[in-house]
């Protein structure tokens, strides 16, 4: 039987629109472009290992990275940069590159990373056949420290570059076998040089030389100095002399004459940038010579105090930083006064000092570190200050003078080492303010501040206050003088680190928020609570409980918003807190209490039922009880 046709027509899809001009279809267009273009494209990429990884996109991209016109190795093994070097070499055989820049990485395992300096040594030679016009080269220090000599290495002759910066920790560097480096003007070298003076010799075109002597005694130290004062009278210019003396890789040491025979050798070389680094245990005393051309000074010294100071000024001294332990300039106003462009001072006073003086037209900005010792005044005036820190440890009551009308971000931080007693029972233990981008508290709980920092406001002031209940006599502190010695007081923030020990903390609070300082700024308050013992309780008369009507006491806290209060542990003190602190602040918004981890957890129940009782009397405050872990204690579960 025949099976009729249907009279449905079969419907074709129409055909696809003709590609776009220039188009065809899926066909990679970028592979299409010129090589040129690419090689822009991977240049763009940063490091030739990544621009070689590439090749598995399409044939067209294999060994494209191979004739990249600068070549960047970052963090790549010695063996993998010496085996693309090789590459290279065999296929622009004759040509050179541009630059050739050279960061190797260090080998984890003990074993091989003991072999790097050996590989570097050859790979470094192997760069020769490139003839580059830039080169770096970085080996970066290991954590493994090799007894023995260092591994040696003639610096290759690399007839086309005009800078070379050679950064190896382990190698030492010979100069050229009796070759010149014609086109050189810029040479950096790492700090273990065998003869500076021949390597300069060969460089009859340099111009600019950074250098570091690392571990080298100060018998050959004072030589290359010598060799490097020669050149620059010639005209030679030292952008950077570092000297590091390093006793835990086999360095050397100098002892007060050395030192200062070798500062005074450096001021006559008088490089733009000078760095000292030492690890010395004996505490000597030296002068500070003048350095005409230096912009910037920066010493890491152990134990060394600048007694005098010459009577030349430094002209072109822009920064000076003064680190480490007693590393100390004796009259730091002089100092200043000599220094008419100085902009960064970051220097620690003498503990012999009674007053620190700094005045000065041009500083900007102050690093100034204070130690215990005879202090007993700070003078600081500057109209230019945007930036000050100040870190002081207070054996008794300093007087401070801060005239800084245009500073922005602070950090002032006065730790009381004896006791200051405030309000004749509680003890102020530190006083600190900084600016919010840098207040970081350290206590569990406030880590979320880095979160808050972008969207703050400019010039927003943090005051953090550590105290602690203390049953001893002492000398009272002022405490409203302290606070006017601030250099600012636009701190909306307040943290109060408090460690009541069992004693009212209401009475004590209510003193402290209702003076004028504080009562008229704050907006956030932050209350840490510190754990203290079961067994500290009150005895009565206790002067904790002072002044007598503090709960019939109110205080206007007008601008006060947001209340956080951590490690809460619910006693009767506690609760007495938080209900004065909602009846204090009418504009109040928000309240958070973190309950502490020490609280037994059959108890969180009966806390947190106390806690949205108070709230429920305020439903205007958006309020909330979290774990010590963070999870949030819902009033419905109650």
């Amino acid at each position: 039987m025949e099976v009729p046709r249907s009279r449905r027509r079969i419907r074709h899809s129409p055909p696809p629109p003709p590609p776009a001009q220039g188009c065809t279809g899926g066909d990679d267009l970028i592979s299409t472009l010129p090589d040129d273009m690419l090689l822009q494209i991977l240049a763009c990429l940063g490091c030739a290992g990544a621009a070689a990884c590439t090749g598995v996109l399409a044939c067209r991209w294999r060994n494209l990275w191979i004739h990249l016109p600068g070549l960047i190795f970052r963090d790549v093994p010695v063996g993998k940069v010496q085996a693309a070097l090789t590459r290279i070499a065999c296929r622009r055989a004759g040509m050179s590159v541009s630059a050739l820049d050279i960061h190797l990485a260090r080998s984890v395992p003990p074993e091989a990373a003991r072999h790097d300096e050996a590989l570097a040594k050859k790979l470094l030679r192997k760069a020769v056949r490139l003839s580059p016009e830039e080169l770096i080269f970085v080996l970066s220090r290991s954590s493994i420290r090799k007894p023995g000599r260092r591994v040696e290495i003639t610096m290759p002759c690399f007839l086309h570059a005009t800078s070379i910066e050679l950064d190896t920790y382990f190698l030492q560097i010979q100069p050229p076998d009796n070759q010149i480096l014609p086109a050189l003007e810029k040479l950096s070298l790492p700090g273990n040089i065998v003869d500076i003076g021949a390597c300069l010799n060969q460089c009859p075109r340099l111009r600019v030389l950074r250098v570091t002597f690392r571990g080298v005694s100060p018998v050959l130290l004072e030589e290359s100095l010598t060799a490097l004062e020669a050149a620059v009278a010639l005209g030679l210019t030292v952008s950077l002399l570092r000297i590091e003396f390093d006793l835990y890789n086999g360095g050397h040491t100098a002892d007060g004459d050395q030192f200062a025979s070798l500062l005074h050798v450096a001021a006559r070389v008088s490089p733009q940038e000078l760095v000292l680094v030492n690890s010395f245990n004996e505490y000597f005393t030296a002068e500070l010579p003048c350095f005409p051309r230096t912009k910037s000074i920066e010493m890491w010294l152990c134990s060394v105090c600048f007694t005098q100071v010459t009577e030349d000024k430094f002209l072109a001294l822009e920064r000076l930083s003064l680190q480490r332990y007693r590393c100390t300039i004796l009259d730091l106003d002089n100092m200043v006064a000599r220094c008419p462009r100085l902009r960064v001072l970051k220097v620690n006073a003498d503990r012999s000092a009674q007053v620190v003086t700094i005045r000065s037209t041009s500083l900007q900005e102050l690093e100034l570190s204070i130690d215990e010792g005879q202090c007993e005044g700070i003078d600081i005036g500057t109209p230019l200050f945007t930036q000050l820190k100040l870190s002081v440890d207070a054996a008794s009551d300093i007087n401070v003078s801060i005239w800084a009308p245009m500073v922005e971000k602070v950090s002032y931080w006065f730790s009381y080492k004896k006791l200051a007693l405030m309000f004749g029972f509680w003890s102020l233990q530190s006083l600190r303010v900084d600016t919010i981008e840098n207040y970081k508290y350290k206590d569990e709980g406030l880590t979320k501040e880095g979160k808050d920092a972008c969207s703050q406001p400019p010039r927003v002031h943090v005051l953090c206050l550590q105290i602690s209940a203390r049953d001893q006599s002492g000398p009272v502190l002022n405490f409203a003088r302290e606070l006017e010695k601030l250099p600012l007081s636009n701190f909306t923030i307040l943290a109060l680190n408090l460690n009541a020990e069992g004693h009212i903390l209401a009475a004590f609070v209510s003193r402290i928020l209702g003076m004028h300082h504080l009562q008229t700024r704050i907006q956030r308050l932050k209350v840490v609570l510190c754990s203290w013992s079961e067994m500290s309780k009150c005895v009565k008369q206790c002067p904790c409980n002072e002044p007598k009507n503090w709960r019939s006491h109110s205080i206007s806290l007008t601008r006060l918003e947001e209340v956080e209060i951590y490690k809460f542990k619910g006693g009767d003190h506690e609760i007495d807190f938080v209900t004065m602190i909602l009846s204090w602040a009418p504009m109040l918004t928000r309240m958070t209490i973190r309950l502490t981890h020490e609280i037994n957890p059959s108890d969180i129940g009966d806390c947190a039922k106390s806690i949205y009782r108070i709230y429920f009397g305020h439903p205007f405050v958006n309020s909330f009880v979290y774990l010590s872990n963070g999870e949030l204690v819902l009033c419905s579960q109650m």
